[in-house]
Formats: C-alpha cells, structure tokens, sequence
C-alpha cells in the first residue's frame, strides 16, 4: 500500500496590513485588560487622530460586533470629520453584553486600508438599573407565608429600596436550607399562604406582581453549583452528580475553604458539568439553564437581576454560556456575583461572563483605615469592576455583632451608600436593630422584625439622597479629608458634570465616644466663610475656612450640602 499525502490548506493573504507606529491617536483604551464599561442608554462616543501627512482624504472605520441588527455579526462604522485629522464617532449599544471593536484606517482616499496597530477594544454594556442599586434581603424563613412577604412591602420600599433581594425560595431537602435545593422548580410549601387556595407557585407571581407595582426590582438567588443530597436531580438522575466513593451514597460533598480550613456541608452534593461524557455534560448545562431562565424571567419581569450564589466556586465554561444563553430572552436582566478572588481574575472573567455587579465585602473592614481604604479601591477599579456594597449580608452576622453595636448600622450604611458609587444594601433585621443574626436556615418561624423607627427614618434619608443627587454615582470625585483619623471617615465630594453640587461627609465608627477630628476641604474655589446645611438634620454650620475641627457623636453622621452659589 502505497503511502498518500493529505493535501496541504492555502493560507489566505491578509487583507489588510498593520499600520505604522504613532499614526493614531484614541480617546478609548485598547487590550482584553483594559476593557471599560458603559450603560445601555450611555452613548459610546470615540475620537480619533491620525498624525501623517496626507495627500487624499483619510478615512476611519469602527470593526465592531456591536450591531443593533443581528447579536455577534460584525459590521463597519465609519467615523466623521471637520478637518480631516480628529475624527468622531457616537453610537448607543443596542443590547447588554461585552463588545469588541478595532479600528481601521485609509490615507489614500479608501484605495488601501490598514488596521490599528492595537489590539482590540472590548466595552461590557450594563443595564441602565444598575446606576442605583438600594438592595433590602428578606430572611423568607423569618418573614412568614407569601401573604406577609407582601405586607412588608411598603415599609420597604418606604425606607428608599429599590430592589428586593429574597434567598432562594425552592423547595428544600431535609436540611431546610434554602440553598440546598430539593426541587428547582417550585416554591417550598411552608411559604404557601393556608388561607389562600392556590398553589405556592402561584401565590408566588402574585407576590412577584405586587413588587412590579411598587417599583420594587427582584433580586432572585441562583444556586448553580449545587442541590441538597436528598434532591429530584441526586435520586433521579445520580449521573449528574460528583462521585465520591469515600461517601455512603458515593455522592461528593460540596464545601468551601475558611482561612485554612475545609468546611464540608453534608446536605449538599455537587453538580457534576465536567462529566466525562459530553451527553451527560449537554443533559446537565440545558438542564440548569433552563433552571436560571425559570427563575430569571420572575426578576426580569420586575427589571431586576439574579444573584449567582458563590460565583467563585461555579465552572467557568458553564457560567459563560450560561450568561450569554440569559442575555437572549432577558435583554436588561443585570447579574450580581457573589464572586471572591483575585483582582486580576475578575478582571479576566468579568467581562467573559457578563457580570454587572460584585458583592464587596466592606464587613471585613471593621476599623476606619482599613474601610478608607477599600473604599478608595472600590473607586480605583470602578471603571472595569462594579461593586454593590452592602453593609452585612445574611451569613456574615449583623452590626451589632461584628462592630459592637446595632447603631453602628447607621454610619457603616451611609458610607456604604454615599462614599461609593450608587448600589448599596443591607439586610432584614439590621433595620430593627437585631442583637443577632437572623437564621435563614431551619423550619423557622415568623419573627418581628419590624423597622426601628430611628433607624428607618435614617435609611430613608440616606436613600433619598442617593436617589437624588448623580454626584453620589460619580467616580473620580471623592477626596478623604480626615487626615487618616482612625474612627471617622470624612470625605468631599463635588459633581463632576455640568450640574453644581458638593457634599462634606462625615460618619463616626465609634460606638461609644464622640469624635473630633480636622477637616481640610480640597482646593476647589469654595469662598470662606460659607454656610452649609446638614440634610440629614436640617441644621446650618458655618465653616470658618477650608481648615477647622469637627465632632461626630458616637456612630453620629453629616452629610453638609454646599450651597449652589457656594461651589
């Protein structure tokens, strides 16, 4: 048998050749590395220069996928000129997701064509609820049958939220976790209203209709990693779950690391996605997609999001498709990670996966140097990587645990809602200023929880603020003034847009003493003296200069508004 030669493939020639060193000039960043982010409704507004002589009429063109037409075709954009150097360009993305784009360029008039020297730009498109996220969690094992879910309601949406984070509310295994899923498809039974005839589920999209009407956004808990030991899918289909032959039902149990230990939890088993077989591996992934997309359209129904439970434990390949395959029937739904890693891995994955917000974990920052300064890095990154900073959440424990005093709420939330860039939260019962973490887990029973009126009142204001004033969501506008003082964080902020508008803030971590401190307000043309009200209070203070002590009761807080006339 003789011996044949495959045949060998032509290489096709480029088409277009890269252009010289310093010929162009841009207004963007370029690299997988360097990608930015913008909202939906926020146009992409490029500017380029072309440094070269030219004897015929140069043109720019935008190569991109960001096309209103049909989801990942790429198309060419031109750009506009006056003069033949700087050219524009402005167009608004017609859907959420991450974008790439490359410039091309012709000097002769378009009869040759070279591309950027760069490598592409990549752009990551929110949706437009994200510029405000004021997030309330509701404990649903606290908080009694769907009926009652809908009676606070109003109490909730009074103090100023705006989104309604609920935990998972499927059926549960014998642990009575709601993160130990039985069923994935229906709603736990102890939530079903006796008094009223229909089933949980349906109660459940009336509760769901009812948060629409108030102008409250969902926020539903994904659990993907993961079901309950006793679960549908680990009797039905035991395939699709992580073997483990050291275990009595060779079920692997899903666990996470603390400092340097592994936590084993015994209710919960793995979802097997990198299964061996690829069958399997498609019977799994189409199966919890339809999962997510079950629950998704709940939340995007209410322009809300879905929160992906320990993202950082999750398998990368099946979140990405798993974002992209969310993106088509719920264009403006936004993902919140509960994500915890390195900076330069979100960096990477972000964009990949899609995911809008972060958790920041401003909790394990108890003391004032510490919180200045990851306050200062949520708004060094927050170009690439946006963060929803939340006071607790529900397994962390609540203030009066972790800082000494329920009344410590009350600064750790104004500086988790004003010093950062607009999506804050907080959860049920540290507005009633519980001693105790709520439990989320067991049979439980309905608790008072009821809103302290003071500390209601405070959120209110806070969140009126918030929603009120856009220099609250700006980055690139906050300057500590406090001169590194060890219990209160005092911070100037000044609109950066063509609105006037400048805040002094100040709030006192101690939980026991007043403070005083020196203010140095930045060199910003204010004239001395000036009168400045306190709108939390009302009260008037006159700053003799730009320089002057101040004290800050115990877990005290000023939010000082310039006067327009003032800035």
């Amino acid at each position: 048998m003789s011996l044949s030669r495959l045949p060998i493939p032509p290489l096709p020639p480029r088409s277009l050749q890269k252009g010289a060193a310093g010929i162009v000039q841009r207004s963007f960043p370029s690299g997988r590395k360097n990608f930015f982010r913008l909202f939906r409704d926020q146009p992409l507004a490029l500017t380029v220069t072309l440094n070269v002589r030219k004897d015929a009429p140069p043109q720019v063109v935008l190569h991109t996928d960001l096309d209103d037409a049909e989801p990942g075709e790429w198309r060419d954009i031109p750009f506009s000129t006056t003069d033949g150097k700087t050219f524009a360009l402005s167009l608004t993305p017609p859907r959420c997701g991450l974008y790439r784009f490359r410039l091309k360029y012709s000097l002769d008039g378009g009869d040759s064509w070279y591309w950027d020297r760069v490598p592409h730009s990549y752009v990551l498109v929110d949706p437009p609820s994200m510029r405000t996220v004021r997030l309330y969690t509701l404990i649903p094992s606290a908080s009694g049958t769907i009926t009652d879910w809908k009676a606070l309601l109003p109490s909730i949406a009074a103090m100023g939220f705006d989104t309604l984070h609920l935990l998972p509310v499927t059926q549960m295994g014998f642990s009575d976790s709601p993160y130990a899923a039985a069923n994935l498809f229906d709603v736990d039974a102890r939530y079903r209203d006796p008094a009223d005839p229909r089933s949980a589920l349906d109660q459940f999209e009336d509760f769901v209709e009812t948060c629409r009407r108030q102008g409250l956004r969902l926020c539903l808990d994904l659990v993907l990693n993961h079901v309950c030991s006793d679960s549908q899918i680990a009797l039905a289909r035991p395939d699709w779950i992580v073997p483990d032959d050291s275990e009595p039902d060779d079920f692997k149990r899903a666990g996470c690391w603390h400092r340097q230990t592994w936590i084993r939890w015994a209710d919960l088993v793995p979802i097997y996605y990198d299964h061996p077989s690829s069958a399997v591996r498609r019977e799994v992934a189409g199966y919890m997609k339809q999962y997510a997309a079950f629950w998704s359209h709940y939340a995007a129904s209410t322009g809300g999001m879905v929160r992906f439970d320990n993202l950082h434990s999750s398998n990368a390949e099946f979140i990405a498709d798993l974002s992209s395959f969310l993106r088509g029937p719920f264009p403006d739904l936004a993902i919140l990670g509960e994500y915890f890693t390195d900076e330069l891995t979100l960096e990477r994955t972000v964009p990949e996966w899609g995911i809008n917000l972060l958790l920041a974990n401003s909790w394990e920052y108890p003391f004032g140097p510490q919180l200045r300064h990851y306050i200062t890095y949520l708004h060094t990154v927050s170009s690439r990587l946006r963060h929803l900073c939340a006071i607790t959440t529900h397994d962390t424990g609540v203030p009066a645990q972790l800082f000494g005093s329920a009344r410590s709420a009350l600064p750790r939330y104004a500086i988790a809602a004003l010093y950062t860039l607009g999506q804050t939260g907080l959860v049920q019962g540290v507005d009633a200023g519980v001693q105790d973490r709520v439990p989320f887990i067991g049979k439980g029973q309905k608790l008072d929880l009821a809103p302290n009126p003071e500390f209601a009142d405070f959120f209110a204001r806070i969140n009126a603020l918030l929603a009120r004033h856009d220099l609250f969501k700006q980055n690139g506008n906050l300057v500590f003034v406090d001169h590194g003082h060890a219990a209160v964080l005092a911070a100037f902020r000044r609109d950066l847009s063509e609105k006037a508008g400048a805040f002094l803030l100040l709030a006192n971590l101690d939980v026991h003493q007043p403070q005083t401190l020196t203010v140095t307000l930045p060199d910003t043309g204010l004239v001395f003296p000036v009168t400045v009200q306190d709108a939390l209070t009302g009260e008037r203070h006159i700053l003799p200069g730009p320089t002057f002590p101040f004290t800050v009761a115990p877990c005290g807080v000023n939010v000082f508004e310039f006067p327009t006339s003032g800035t």
